[in-house]
């Protein structure tokens, strides 16, 4: 019992030292237009053999599941090499009224990323510190924690490796199920694109709301409202 009670703190310090983010799941609820229309979670998952999977699921729920039931699982594979994170496998897929599969695999001994998509295959030259589409989400929290506030990300996109700049818009304070929380918000704008996260210190900079404006100007928006491991 000794032993284990020691291998148990002996981790939690290695954690507690580290500005990596600690394994987690944390579940929100969705809407659209202010409206309650789903579920999701996020995940953060270590394996024995030194991989981690970070997963973002979300699915409509009730009335909205009844007129448009879909589905979104996004999920990176990555590993740590002298504390950078280096994605290996980025996976999107959407089932509903719509149904969408992209992978992007990448090769570091080579330099390649290969997207694929529908009956598309593209080659992407990586760039040293490129990550993929959700990655930069994990990357931003570890970024936050150790200080830094102005922020910057090499993203394998769409066959090209784009630039993500968050900015950073101030601080808020954001009612969740939890609570509030004091938050740091950031924003990054593509095109007629929005995408709005608030990290709450609390919690590793979670973002504990997420809101997203496509360029119609829909909003969809994320509210923590449980979370384990932060």
């Amino acid at each position: 019992m000794l032993k284990i009670i020691i291998l148990i703190f002996l981790c939690c310090n290695v954690w507690a030292n580290d500005s990596f983010p600690p394994p987690f799941t944390a579940k929100y609820s969705l809407y659209a237009k202010g409206l309650p229309v789903g579920k999701g979670t996020r995940s953060l998952i270590a394996h024995e053999n030194g991989k981690f999977e970070f997963i973002s699921m979300a699915k409509t729920t009730g009335l909205a599941a009844f007129f448009r039931k879909i589905s979104i699982k996004e999920q990176s594979i990555f590993t740590r090499i002298n504390n950078k994170i280096q994605p290996l496998e980025y996976l999107y897929r959407q089932t509903g009224k719509k149904s969408r599969l992209r992978i992007v695999l990448f090769d570091w001994l080579k330099n390649i990323a290969t997207n694929k998509f529908k009956d598309q295959i593209r080659h992407i030259p990586l760039e040293e510190d490129t990550l993929d589409k959700l990655l930069y989400q994990v990357v931003l929290m570890q970024e936050l924690q150790e200080g830094k506030r102005e922020l910057k990300y090499k993203v394998a996109n769409k066959g090209k490796v784009s630039i993500y700049i968050p900015k950073f818009l101030g601080t808020e304070s954001i009612k969740t199920g939890l609570g509030k929380f004091e938050t740091l918000k950031y924003e990054r704008a593509s095109g007629n694109r929005r995408t709005t996260l608030w990290c709450a210190a609390k919690l590793h900079y979670l973002p504990v709301q997420v809101e997203h404006v496509e360029k119609d100007g829909n909003v969809f928006k994320m509210l923590l409202q449980w979370v384990h491991g932060l």
